[in-house]
């Protein structure tokens, strides 16, 4: 019998179009008996399974996961996500930016950790389950380079799915934030070296998935680099 396969769905980070075009891949139906997502409510380690992930630059992705919550939660006050999640809306009007809130992590006295801010960076959707709250489950002896299957990195959303796939997104986008405001306005220098440290797990996450042959060189130093230093 075929085995499964589990695609662990990392939010923001294309995995919308990813899901959807696993469902339109011949390669897929060939391949497995079935597959799954993986996705909020954290991953299955299985070592029955082979595993499909998708995955992003650590800072490109909180970025868009905020302004995502912010508009969901605050600009469109969409009925179900207000108050989906205790104490988001609070935090994400009292700092209004991932730059306000990633300026405040370190303390400028003594370059201390805030845990106050910590906690409120934590209350946001999509930052508390990070790329490593994905991953780290995952990386002691669950994943190996024989049982994953592929790896689509979103900065080549369109290469990386018809390479795994078989089946590119073309017109296909994941959902998008119309409101979304310029990176590089919002996230100075100080904003970037405190996310750098903040998300240090992220990092070391897919630095493993390297270090496993899972990414090539290209890809990874591309993950590695945030977009505006690229």
């Amino acid at each position: 019998m075929s085995r499964q396969l589990q695609f662990v769905h990392i939010g923001k980070c294309g995995g919308s179009t990813v899901n959807y075009l696993l469902r339109q891949s011949p390669l897929i139906s060939q391949r497995y008996s079935s597959f799954y997502e993986s996705h909020i409510n954290g991953v299955n380690p299985d070592l029955g399974c082979d595993y499909l992930f998708c995955i992003r630059n650590p800072i490109d992705r909180a970025f868009s996961g905020f302004e995502w919550r912010r508009k969901l939660v605050l600009i469109d006050q969409i009925p179900g996500q207000v108050w989906r999640f205790p104490g988001e809306a609070e935090v994400l009007n009292r700092y209004g930016s991932l730059g306000e809130i990633a300026r405040r992590l370190y303390r400028a006295s003594d370059g201390r950790l805030d845990q106050a801010v910590a906690r409120d960076y934590g209350l946001i959707h999509h930052l508390r389950e990070s790329i490593a709250f994905y991953l780290e489950p995952l990386l002691n002896g669950v994943v190996c380079p024989e049982n994953v299957f592929g790896v689509v990195c979103q900065e080549f959303l369109q290469e990386d799915c018809l390479r795994i796939l078989g089946v590119a997104p073309g017109e296909l986008r994941e959902r998008s934030n119309d409101s979304r405001r310029s990176i590089e306005h919002d996230l100075d220098a100080v904003a970037v070296k405190n996310l750098r440290r903040f998300l240090v797990k992220d990092y070391q996450c897919l630095t493993a998935l390297w270090s496993l042959g899972c990414l090539s060189d290209r890809r990874y130093w591309n993950l590695m680099r945030f977009s505006d230093e690229i």
